[in-house]
């Protein structure tokens, strides 16, 4: 079994491939400190130093020979390979030197210092220079691993240098330039490096570059330590100066590699290593390896992958591409675009070409200096090729297109967080956030599967506030090794606190907010102002209307705007129309608001999303029951801020659908804004008779509830005691009945206060509902007809038609049916010139039972008929089976029991339908001899 060992960007262990777990990051320090010395004794107090330093435990010795005991169980599967043992007052770790990333750097660097050739030379710095995934065992924080961190980072640096001088002389100039200034940019003081620098632009046709960089370097020395460049720096730039031939690019004849037969084309393997801990994704491996294997029909020639900051998605190209990398036989060939890098600017495709040609047999003097002529070079140096490209992190379709190889024989890999739609021909992987046991395992292998298996829930948690994304869940992962007495817990109860979660997710040079940034980068300054605005609501998901509010424009413009963050990925857009926003996103977003916004610019915003919501549910309700709203709206619907409208009342519907389950807590923000007081209770009147056609009465009870509140803190009786008639009816359609009382009972005491005798009637009314619910008729029937004669007094037909209707229920439930009669009798009327065919049809059903109680059978079936005529017409599919179940039942009375059962069966089909039964209760209810009514008969039989 094949075993190796990482240091280089954090301890890892494989075994033919497959991650050994190997514990938390102080074991995996312990691990860490033995392979540093393999081979050689590490004494106990050595160790305890190396792991703790100054903080170490009182009982360091026994925590330490624990961790050595669950490391020996760990590798116990590669103990031939691998053998931890205890040895002379310490432990000592026998591997094979070349199993070890360190150990092997160093040995390709000496090879490297001690070849015969420069060509050699050169490949194996490139090899040892390869190995680093990443800073030396990363996230380890003792004065002994800093020191040896900071040691082998100058190991580091020198055989970077080596290879720099190595590949000057062998003519390979033109790939330098662009890695050479980044390193400058870390080491700006460095002579030799700058000295590499400038001689590279040299001889690439760029004296003037190489001038300016020595003219920089001589004022940042002066500046910082009060020197001259050495005399080596100061003879290159005399050379540069006179164009000295000893600088020219050499000719074959002087490089060392040079012999009897030219030196074959190089075969590049630029793959980095592959990610460790690579966890899921199994579905996306499958696919993306079936498009990089030649033999598979979904072959591809470009793959593009796309999705949100931290997804992943380089993870996963690497992970595929290493799988697959045995198809290329002509190599692989990786460079980072740098499209989402805070570091500096996207490279162009020329930077990419000016790299890559060189590895391909092109001599640096051989590279066009345009775009086109390189990419055009290229196009023929990979034709019949079989080249593996990886294109990380993309900004544009643009960036990628020259870069691109002509035939099926190479294939590309692109990751970017936008969809490059645009090129021709790619095929798309798009990565989603990880499932949720994915994310959790993720975590497990990160933080140790000791935190998680102790607190599960806790783990849960933070895979929730990490949203399942890989990037975030490796910060929290960092944050806990460097914090062994952590719990899962701790860090979970952090991030709950959304106005630190941001500071909580970033360690080192893992950030979130990071991240973000430069995806909001990549927007317009529109683009992001209108980001910050979305912000200003609580809730992760909006659609086009409330976001054109809140970015106060046109809903049309609104669109585009947001569509460009759409493909920034810094929203999502699951249907047209709609806008989810992750919660993570929303915290940036709303610390970019508060940057952006001054206290009139928040004012602006809310006053624009209460008139939003104001507007809508006015429209919502005009659209879905007209008569209620007419008599509910205190005028004409205020203008919307974005200019939008429903077009019907399926739109309306969706809409109230949509908005109900966060109206309430957005309701509840603004309320805190004194000038929005009076608007926000208006909110729930206008906003009731749409909430109740669609059933949302749990919504309706916490808007009304903010509506007495805010009311009442604004000093607005009128608006309280209507808040408090709203609160009631939203309490006595929930079975709250006691509550309902109250509430009515406060409404009709403020609205007597007042002396407004037509919401007195309306009160009225609707304490005799909630009366004659609780069993209380006499109090129903003096309730109804008071409310009736006020009814009457101010001229409401309406309101008098459904307190007749309510009267004539309580007479039903009293049993004297011929007064239910008549009062049904009057409110049909009453409803039948008024027009309103939806209500009329109840109040016909509810007739033709009063007469079928009264023993008036056969007058009955007539009756029933004509409710069933009216309410089909108006579609009332419920109070349909309503009214069926009442004919069965007069059918069944006069001893048409066929006929009866039909029209059972009818009535149990519409509810099976509507979804209110299913298709097992229909036949249980049908199989008893006198069929009982269903709860969904809502008045009974």
């Amino acid at each position: 079994m094949a075993v190796e060992f990482g240091l280089f960007g954090g301890v890892e262990a494989r075994a033919d491939g497959r991650p050994i777990e190997l514990g938390h990051a102080r074991q995996r320090s312990v691990l860490a400190a033995l392979l540093i010395d393999a081979n050689r004794v590490t004494s106990v107090e050595q160790l305890v130093d190396r792991v703790w330093g100054e903080r170490s435990p009182q009982r360091a010795e026994g925590t330490l020979y624990s961790y050595v005991s669950r490391l020996r169980q760990a590798l116990a599967p590669v103990a031939g390979e691998a053998r931890l043992s205890r040895a002379s007052g310490g432990y000592v770790l026998a591997v094979d030197a070349s199993t070890v990333d360190l150990h092997r750097f160093r040995d390709l660097t000496a090879r490297a210092r001690t070849a015969d050739d420069d060509g050699t030379a050169a490949s194996l710095l490139e090899q040892a220079l390869g190995l680093w995934r990443g800073d030396l065992f990363a996230s380890l924080d003792t004065p002994w691993f800093n020191s040896v961190r900071e040691s082998l980072g100058r190991e580091r640096f020198a055989a970077e240098l080596d290879l720099g001088d190595v590949l000057l002389r062998l003519g390979r100039h033109a790939e330098m330039p662009f890695e050479l200034a980044a390193r400058t940019r870390e080491h700006p003081l460095d002579e030799r490096l700058a000295g590499q620098l400038m001689l590279a632009l040299y001889r690439c046709g760029r004296p003037a570059d190489a001038l300016n960089h020595y003219r920089d370097l001589r004022s940042r020395l002066a500046d910082d330590l009060g020197i001259d460049p050495g005399p080596e720096l100061r003879h290159l730039h005399q050379q540069i100066l006179t164009a000295d031939p000893a600088i020219a690019v050499p000719s074959p004849a002087d490089s060392p590699t040079t012999g009897a037969h030219p030196a074959p084309t190089p075969v590049p393997r630029q793959l980095p290593a592959p990610p460790p801990m690579f966890t899921g994704r199994d579905l996306e491996v499958k696919v993306l390896c079936g498009m990089l294997d030649p033999g598979e029909p979904r072959h591809a020639h470009v793959v593009a992958v796309d999705g949100v900051a931290g997804v992943g998605k380089s993870a996963l190209a690497l992970h595929a591409s290493h799988r697959m990398a045995h198809g290329f036989p002509d190599g692989q060939l990786y460079v980072n675009l740098q499209g989402a890098s805070a570091a500096g600017a996207p490279l162009t495709p020329y930077d990419v070409l000016v790299q890559w040609l060189p590895q391909l047999g092109v001599a640096g003097t051989d590279v066009p200096g345009e775009t086109g002529a390189a990419s055009a070079l290229w196009r023929s140096v990979l034709a019949g090729r079989r080249l593996l490209l990886v294109l990380d992190d993309a900004f544009s379709a643009e960036q990628v297109r020259p870069l691109l190889p002509a035939e099926r024989g190479c294939v590309t890999v692109v990751t970017s967080r936008s969809v490059l739609s645009t090129l021709d021909g790619a095929e798309f992987v798009h990565l989603e956030p990880l499932a949720q046991e994915e994310a959790v395992t993720l975590l497990e292998r990160l933080a140790g599967a000791g935190r998680v298996v102790a607190d599960p829930t806790a783990a849960g948690d933070v895979v929730g506030f990490c949203e399942r994304l890989p990037l975030l869940l490796r910060i929290v992962a960092a944050r806990l090794a460097a914090r062994p007495s952590w719990s899962i817990r701790v860090i979970a109860d952090r991030l709950a606190e959304e106005h630190r979660r941001l500071n909580e997710l970033q360690a080192g040079e893992l950030s979130a907010r990071a991240s973000l940034a430069v995806s909001l980068r990549e927007t317009s300054e529109e683009g992001a102002r209108v980001f910050a605005s979305l912000a200003m609501v609580g809730v992760t998901e909006l659609d086009l209307p409330l976001a054109a509010s809140l970015a106060g424009l046109p809903w049309a413009a609104a669109e585009a705007v947001l569509e460009q963050l759409v493909d920034a990925r810094l929203i999502d857009s699951p249907v047209p129309g709609r806008y989810r926003m992750h919660d993570v996103v929303r915290l940036y977003a709303r610390e970019q608001a508060r940057v952006r916004a001054d206290t009139a610019g928040w004012s602006a915003t809310r006053r624009r999303v209460l008139d939003h919501y104001l507007a809508l549910t006015q429209q919502a309700a005009l659209l879905l029951d007209p008569e209620e709203a007419s008599a509910l709206t205190t005028g004409p619907p205020p203008a919307h801020p974005s200019g939008f409208a429903f077009d019907d009342r399926s739109e309306a519907s969706a809409w109230i659908d949509f908005v109900a389950p966060h109206l309430p807590m957005i309701m509840d923000e603004l309320a805190g804004s004194d000038d929005l007081t009076a608007d926000i209770a208006l909110l729930a009147l206008e906003a009731y008779p749409a909430l109740v056609v669609r059933d949302r009465w749990t919504e309706l009870i916490r808007l009304s509830s903010i509506a007495v509140r805010t009311a009442r803190d604004g000093d607005r009786r009128v608006l309280e005691a209507r808040a408090h008639n709203l609160l009631g009816m939203a309490y006595g359609n929930t079975g709250r009945l006691d509550e309902s009382l109250a509430e009515f009972d406060l409404a009709l005491r403020q609205w007597e206060e007042i002396g407004d005798r037509h919401q007195m009637a309306r009160a009225l009314n609707n304490l005799g509902l909630v009366a004659r619910l609780r069993g209380d008729l006499p109090e129903a029937v003096r309730c109804h007809e008071r409310s009736i004669l006020l009814f009457q007094e101010v001229g409401d037909s309406n309101g008098q038609a459904r307190a007749l209707s309510n009267l004539g229920l309580v007479h039903q439930r009293i049993g004297d049916h011929d007064q239910a009669i008549v009062a049904h009798e009057e409110a049909a009327g009453i409803f039948r010139t008024l027009g309103d065919r939806y209500r009329l049809g109840l109040i016909l059903g509810n007739l033709a039972r009063s007469v079928r109680l009264a023993g008036r059978i056969r007058e009955s079936l007539d009756r029933y008929q004509d409710s069933l005529r009216v309410i089909r017409e108006t579609g009332n599919r419920s109070g349909e089976a309503e009214q069926l179940w009442g004919l069965a039942q007069a059918l069944h009375d006069l001893g048409e029991s066929d006929l009866a059962r039909a029209r059972w069966r009818a009535a149990l089909d519409i509810l099976r339908e509507c979804g209110d039964l299913t298709a097992k209760e229909v036949e249980a209810i049908l199989a008893q001899p006198v069929p009982q009514a269903p709860a969904a008969i809502s008045r009974g039989v």
